[in-house]
């Protein structure tokens, strides 16, 4: 780190300690099942750390961030359930201006968990507009063989439920909620969270966990287990709202591999009822090739 880049960090906000908790209990998420692929317990799904964030967004852009604003992070390491995170906002050089972001090990601020940006209104030079997405032919893959780039991935009718948010931060799942999240916003009743307007768009082609329903992307990941890499999202007619039906759809950017999993690159719109943009996400989602039977040289002893 230079002294410029130690200098910023140093007059960053930094959010409380949270305990971050898994919300199922399948996959890398179940205790037994992720040690046995190589993880040191029940991973914690990356959409559960976007929360951290807003408060800290929302003081550095005001309540326009949910209107207009956006993070855009990239995971570098996975936290285990119970385990303490802290979100870290660089001051911006100018109002609504860019700025860095990332996440921390509370025990251990040397850990990053995940790091991106985060703007008002511009975010064209977001951290994963500007990453290399590292894609490949479909045919080097064997669970995402057939994957091409600008394949429509599917359409999805759904909402965000009062009840399931309660019920999130009741349970700890949602670890910094808002007074907006449960009560009257700036925008009238109640908003979802930026995690939960995560899931709204990515449960189109995981279900409810990052496990489920992958024939909508190709049938050869069959039962592989999944992971969250990054995720990107954007308000542009923000916010969303409890209990109103949205459109989501979605479209491949690109698929990859790294010598432990097989990845997808894909964008995701949620429509209101009137036809506009409510919120965009950009997300990479990685399938671990030691739990495919496609690679059975990489199976777990």
């Amino acid at each position: 780190m230079t002294d410029v880049e130690a200098e910023a960090v140093a007059a960053s906000l930094v959010g409380p300690a949270r305990v971050a908790r898994n919300n199922v209990g399948s996959s890398i998420h179940d205790a037994e099942a992720a040690k046995r692929l190589g993880f040191r317990g029940s991973a914690v799904g990356g959409n559960l750390h976007l929360d951290i964030f807003a408060p800290l967004l929302v003081e550095t852009y005001g309540e326009g961030w949910f209107e207009r604003g956006g993070l855009s992070v990239y995971f570098l390491n996975v936290v285990v359930s119970g385990e303490s995170v802290q979100a870290v906002v660089e001051r911006p050089p100018a109002p609504g201006a860019q700025t860095r972001i990332h996440a921390r090990r509370a025990d251990d601020p040397r850990i990053r968990v995940c790091e991106g940006s985060a703007a008002l209104g511009d975010h064209s030079r977001s951290d994963l507009a500007l990453r290399d997405r590292r894609t490949c032919e479909d045919a080097r893959l064997r669970m995402l063989k057939g994957v091409k780039p600008g394949q429509h991935l599917g359409r999805l009718e759904a909402m965000v439920s009062r009840d399931e948010q309660d019920a999130a931060i009741a349970a700890g799942f949602n670890n910094e909620p808002l007074a907006w999240y449960r009560r009257a916003s700036p925008w009238g009743g109640p908003i979802a969270s930026v995690g939960a307007t995560a899931a709204l768009m990515f449960r189109m082609l995981t279900g409810d966990g990052e496990g489920d329903h992958h024939e909508h992307i190709s049938p050869a990941i069959g039962a592989a287990a999944g992971m969250f890499g990054a995720f990107e999202v954007v308000y542009e007619n923000g916010p969303v709202f409890l209990d109103r039906p949205y459109v989501v759809e979605g479209v491949a950017l690109g698929v990859g591999e790294s010598p432990k999993t097989e990845y997808l690159w894909w964008d995701a719109t949620t429509r209101d009822e009137g036809g506009r943009i409510v919120a965009r996400m950009r997300h990479l989602l990685r399938f671990l090739k030691n739990s495919s039977p496609l690679y059975p040289e990489l199976a777990p002893d």
